[in-house]
C-alpha cells in the first residue's frame, strides 16, 4: 500500500481519533495499515504504539485466515477482553485498521456505535 497523507488530512484523522476518545470512552486509538505501519494515534499514557500496531495487524491477518478456514471471507472486526483494558479492531478499508483500547467498564455497544460513526468519517476523509 502506498498511502500519502498531507498534514491537514493527518490532523483531521488525529481529530477523529480524539473524538472517539471523548465521545466513545476509548482510552487510546490507533490507525495503522495492514502491514502494521502506524499512521496516527491519540491517547494518554505509556504505550508502545509502534509495537501494538504491528502486533494488532498480525492478529487481524491471522484472524482473517481463521475466517477463511471456516468458510468466511473475513471477520470485519475483532475484540479482546482483558481485566484492565479491552481492545477492539475494525477494518476501515482493505488496507487500513482502527485499533481502540477501552476500559472494561465502557459499554461495548456504545463503543461500537461510535466506532461505526468514526469509521464512516475516516473513510470519507481518505477518499478525498
Amino acid at each position: 500500500m502506498n498511502l500519502v497523507l498531507e498534514e491537514d488530512k493527518l490532523n483531521k484523522l488525529e481529530g477523529l481519533l480524539s473524538k472517539l476518545i471523548k465521545e466513545g470512552g476509548a482510552s487510546y486509538t490507533l490507525l495503522t495499515d495492514m502491514a502494521g505501519n502506524l499512521i496516527c494515534k491519540n491517547g494518554e499514557g505509556p504505550l508502545d504504539a509502534t509495537s501494538l500496531a504491528v502486533l494488532a495487524a498480525a492478529d487481524f491477518a491471522a484472524t482473517k485466515e481463521i475466517a477463511r478456514l471456516i468458510g468466511e471471507e473475513e471477520f470485519s472486526l475483532l475484540f479482546h477482553r482483558g481485566q484492565k483494558e479491552n481492545i477492539h479492531f475494525t477494518r476501515i478499508s482493505p488496507e487500513i485498521l482502527l485499533i481502540v483500547l477501552f476500559k472494561p467498564y465502557v459499554s461495548l455497544g456504545l463503543l461500537r456505535l461510535k466506532v461505526e460513526s468514526i469509521k464512516k468519517e475516516i473513510q470519507r476523509l481518505l477518499e478525498e
